[in-house]
């Protein structure tokens, strides 16, 4: 898969592709340097869908690269589509328009995935002869390149299926339906190995955890307590404002998340879904200490948010996992936890905690945030040992059985007590 290096030099800031001929170990390096990253970004797109091959004189016409064409090669003009051909590029450019109720940020993300492992194989395809073969050519090809299968999942169902779906809709006006079918339909994703997240799954764990946690720094730990405590998203506790936390219910509402924009992080005044907007409840311990920062920024007319960085404004993600959490990790670790713990991981651990107690369904899927329970139970909800041992008492009280050994500790024979039952004379 090719690499994208950022270089400064006096003249400026440049963006250079790296890729290994063939994408193997043994392969040659070859290299292409561009003034803009979206260029950069296009190109890569292009050596990815190639195998990692350098795109041919014709691909590099076709997408603009004229400058990058071979010496005494002639850029031949782009043969003119035919007026009723119409491209799987257009007709998702053309929906994209259409949308109304994702957030612009969400729209942006839709086109920046379609741009970077949709387009550069599908784009100038006629979207009514796009058959099935070609789309499980296309996920098996994201797959090969590296792409897990929850982003290839993220791909196809937030940017490729709903374009399919249109197309086999009639249009606005009445127009006759572009396919007459959709080619995801059926189609599974393709296999792969699918990591279960580490949770902490015992008090003893989440006390090794948090214990290293205030001793790397108590500020960075007073956010972590809250999450593990919540379930809260990144992007929702960072930016958690004072106003959300009603200190009389012990509760902490979500109204506003930080988000990353075009490489920046800002403060959305708003969740991403409606279901976003909940309000969730506080542990006396943590809702005491949620309240003391709240006092404390009530002091402060600059702070804005209950938990802040060392310079008084909010935690960037990079900053954080970079300064802190790589710390806190290590350390507990060290302290014996046998985990190697994400952020994101403490998300699950709650979740997974609340569902192994047994809370209904519905509070569990609102605790996330989630539209569908599904989601929480089946990316959310890990399996962990606490039932072990119960199962171990039902088993052993249902078999009845005492073993008898010797001296040395080796079984001689088992003796189950039965009870019968009584014979009809």
């Amino acid at each position: 898969m090719a690499q994208i290096e950022k270089r400064t030099a006096k003249s400026g800031t440049r963006w250079r592709v790296k890729w290994r001929t063939g994408g193997g170990r043994d392969g040659q390096w070859n290299v292409e340097t561009f003034d803009f990253q979206v260029d950069a970004k296009r190109f890569k797109a292009l050596v990815d869908a190639n195998g990692n091959h350098r795109p041919t004189p014709q691909q590099l016409a076709e997408h603009g690269f004229v400058e990058l064409l071979p010496a005494g090669v002639a850029a031949a003009p782009a043969p003119e589509p035919a007026a009723a051909v119409l491209t799987f590029r257009a007709y998702a450019e053309e929906w994209l328009g259409t949308l109304v109720k994702p957030h612009p940020e969400t729209v942006r993300k839709y086109r920046e995935r379609l741009e970077k492992h949709v387009f550069p194989r599908l784009g100038d395809r006629p979207i009514a002869e796009i058959t099935r073969r070609e789309m499980r050519e296309w996920q098996q090809g994201l797959r090969d390149a590296g792409l897990s299968a929850k982003t290839i999942a993220n791909i196809r169902g937030e940017s490729v299926v709903p374009v399919f779906k249109a197309a086999c809709r009639p249009g606005e006006d009445g127009e006759p339906a572009v396919r007459t079918a959709n080619p995801m339909d059926g189609l599974p994703l393709p296999e792969g190995p699918r990591a279960e997240r580490d949770i902490l799954e015992s008090p003893d764990e989440a006390r090794l955890f948090l214990e290293a946690a205030y001793a790397v720094d108590p500020e960075a730990a007073d956010l972590l307590l809250c999450k593990l405590s919540t379930g809260l998203r990144w992007g929702e506790v960072s930016a958690l404002p004072p106003r959300a936390v009603n200190v009389v219910r012990g509760t902490v509402s979500i109204v506003q998340v930080l988000r990353k924009v075009n490489r920046r992080w800002v403060v959305e005044p708003k969740p991403k879904t409606k279901q976003g907007y909940r309000e969730v409840p506080l542990t006396a311990a943590v809702a005491r200490m949620v309240a003391e920062r709240c006092a404390a920024a009530s002091r402060d007319p600059g702070r804005q948010f209950v938990f802040v960085a060392p310079r008084g404004n909010h935690w960037r993600y990079e900053d954080f996992y970079t300064d802190r959490w790589v710390k806190i990790r290590d350390l507990a670790r060290e302290k014996g936890l046998p985990r190697r713990m994400t952020m994101h991981g403490l998300r699950h651990s709650l979740l997974t905690l609340l569902a192994t107690e047994g809370v209904d369904l519905a509070a569990l899927r609102t605790m996330a945030g989630h539209a569908s329970v599904t989601t929480t139970m089946n990316v959310y909800v890990h399996a962990t040992r606490r039932h072990h041992e119960p199962v171990r008492q039902i088993v052993g009280s249902f078999l009845c059985v005492d073993e008898l050994t010797t001296a040395g500790g080796r079984p001689t024979r088992m003796a189950a007590r039965v009870v019968q039952a009584p014979v009809d004379s």
